[in-house]
C-alpha cells in the first residue's frame, strides 16, 4: 500500500516529467532568455524563429562599433580577409549589407539604437577565439558599406503610374504632326525611404518616347503634362497587330521616365561609386492608330 508521502512522491514526479515533454515539443518557447529584454523572438529566415540577442557584448561599450575614422584609430586587427570591415570593440568583422532580412521582420523599432542603424548577420573574428562570433543584430554601417547600402536606397524609390495618350485623338494621320502627352508626373520629384543613414532622391530629367514605328526613341521634355513631344508617321498601321479599345489597329507607342538621383546622408548630398545616378521607370503606353487622308484630284 502506498503511504501519503510516497503518493505525493509520485505525483511530484509525474509532473516533472510531463514538464520535460512539454519543454520537448516547443524548446525554444520555454527557453529562459523570453523573458531578458536582450533577446527577441525573431524570423531570422522563412519558417525558422529564433531568439536574438540584440544587446552588445561588453567589450563593445564606449566606442564598441568604432570603424576607424576616430582619431584613436580601430581597436581591432581589419589586416584578416574577410573580417576587415569594421570594429566591434575588439572584434574584427563584416556584415551582410544590405540586410538579407526584409525590414518587416526586424525587431521593434524602441530596440534600435538610432536610426542609422541596420539590423542584420554580423560574423567577427575574436582575438584568442578560433570560434567566430556570429549574430543578428544592429548595426551602423561603416564608410565602405554605403555602396551597398545606395543599391538599397535608390530601390526605394517609386516612380509615379503615368498615363500617355496622343493627338489628334482617336487616330492621327500619316504625314501628320502627332503629339504626345503624359499624365501622372507629380511635380517631377521622388524621394525614397531611408535605408541606413542613406535617403535617395529622383529629380525627372526627361522623357523617352518609343512611336512603335521601328524609329528611334525621342528625348522629349520632362513637363509632358502641358507640352507635347511630336512625331511624324510615315506609314499607315493597318497591317499592326496592336489594337486600341475600339478594335482599330495602331503602332504601340510608349513611354518611360528617367530621373537624375542624388544621394544624401544627414542632409548632405554623398558620392557613391558603382551605384547609379539615374533611374528608369518601366515602359506604360497607348496604341496609336494612323490612317491617312485621301486626296480628291480634279482636272479642269
Amino acid at each position: 500500500m502506498l503511504t501519503p508521502r510516497r503518493v505525493s512522491q509520485v505525483l511530484m514526479a509525474a509532473v516533472v516529467l510531463l514538464a520535460g515533454l512539454l519543454g520537448a515539443v516547443a524548446p525554444g518557447q520555454a527557453a529562459e532568455p523570453a523573458a531578458d529584454p536582450c533577446y527577441v523572438w525573431l524570423e531570422v529566415s522563412p519558417g525558422v524563429f529564433e531568439y536574438v540577442n540584440i544587446c552588445p557584448d561588453p567589450d563593445e561599450e564606449g566606442g564598441g562599433e568604432d570603424d576607424g575614422s576616430g582619431g584613436n584609430g580601430p581597436r581591432c586587427d581589419l589586416t584578416e580577409e574577410p573580417y576587415d570591415e569594421f570594429c566591434l570593440g575588439t572584434k574584427a568583422c563584416r556584415a551582410d549589407i544590405p540586410s538579407t532580412l526584409p525590414e518587416d521582420k526586424w525587431p521593434p523599432e524602441e530596440t534600435r539604437p538610432s536610426p542609422d542603424h541596420i539590423f542584420t548577420f554580423v560574423q567577427c573574428r575574436v582575438p584568442g577565439q578560433e570560434e567566430l562570433y556570429e549574430r543578428w543584430r544592429w548595426i551602423e554601417p561603416y564608410e565602405g558599406a554605403l555602396p551597398g547600402l545606395g543599391w538599397q536606397a535608390l530601390g526605394r524609390l517609386e516612380t509615379p503610374a503615368f498615363t500617355m495618350t496622343f493627338e489628334p485623338s482617336g487616330m492621327t494621320y500619316v504625314g501628320a504632326d502627332t503629339r504626345y502627352l503624359l499624365d501622372g508626373l507629380g511635380d517631377g520629384e521622388i524621394i525614397g525611404s531611408v535605408a541606413g543613414p542613406l535617403q535617395a532622391t529622383g529629380e525627372l530629367s526627361h522623357v523617352e518616347i518609343d512611336p512603335g514605328d521601328g524609329s528611334e526613341t525621342i528625348d522629349c521634355d520632362p513637363d509632358l503634362r502641358t507640352r507635347a513631344c511630336e512625331h511624324v508617321y510615315l506609314e499607315m498601321s493597318h497591317e499592326q497587330t496592336s489594337e486600341d479599345i475600339d478594335g482599330q489597329p495602331g503602332f504601340p507607342a510608349q513611354a518611360r521616365l528617367v530621373y537624375d538621383v542624388t544621394f544624401t546622408m544627414g542632409g548632405v548630398e554623398v558620392s557613391l561609386p558603382g551605384v547609379p545616378d539615374t533611374l528608369e521607370s518601366p515602359w506604360n503606353g497607348t496604341v496609336v492608330p494612323v490612317g491617312e487622308i485621301q486626296a480628291l484630284v480634279r482636272t479642269r
